[in-house]
């Protein structure tokens, strides 16, 4: 990594710390069944990653969740199923200001939306990602445990350095499920 590239990301982390920390939102625990809104955030390296998050999403929809995903594509070569689609959109390295913040319409309305749970299904560090986790309004957030991630996650799933996306979605799934639920007399 060239020194440049350091001092970028150094001064990315720096303005997020900053902004995030002015970051007003309406913190609550909310299990799934609470949820009527989620915000899914991803990174998106190939066309099997996009499956497993497509079939996350639809399970969502499918169970009456309103879903808005947003994807970081780093790849210049996209197949057409990447494209955006009603619940989807993507932002990419040419959306991105000097110090890796995400500077696209498409992200400000993601950031802007007070989602009940933003899931961070990211399963590597990104910048861009965490920007958008740690500006977002939703009142509960979700993701993989990370020391970057730690200051803006609500709740962090610690997984083993062979598991990937499809068992941190099993995972947050379960864990969103039961946490905080009501019994029912």
């Amino acid at each position: 990594m060239s020194i440049f590239t350091n001092i970028r990301k150094s001064a990315g982390r720096f303005f997020l710390r900053r902004e995030a920390g002015r970051v007003s939102r309406n913190r609550k625990i909310m299990n799934l069944d609470e949820a009527g809104n989620i915000g899914i955030l991803y990174f998106l390296p190939d066309e099997p990653a996009y499956r497993k998050i497509s079939a996350y999403v639809k399970k969502l929809q499918d169970n009456g969740k309103t879903v808005k995903a947003l994807g970081y594509v780093e790849s210049k070569h996209l197949t057409g199923q990447f494209l955006p689609k009603l619940s989807y959109d993507f932002f990419y390295p040419s959306n991105l200001s000097w110090n890796y913040r995400p500077i696209s319409t498409a992200v400000r309305e993601f950031i802007a939306c007070e989602f009940d749970i933003l899931i961070d299904l990211s399963t590597e560090n990104s910048l861009p990602l965490l920007f958008i986790t740690g500006l977002s309004r939703a009142k509960f957030k979700v993701g993989m445990q990370r020391d970057a991630s730690a200051a803006y996650l609500d709740m962090m799933i610690s997984l083993q350095e062979k598991d990937g996306l499809e068992e941190l979605i099993t995972q947050i799934d379960h864990y969103i499920t039961i946490i905080n639920k009501k019994d029912e007399i």
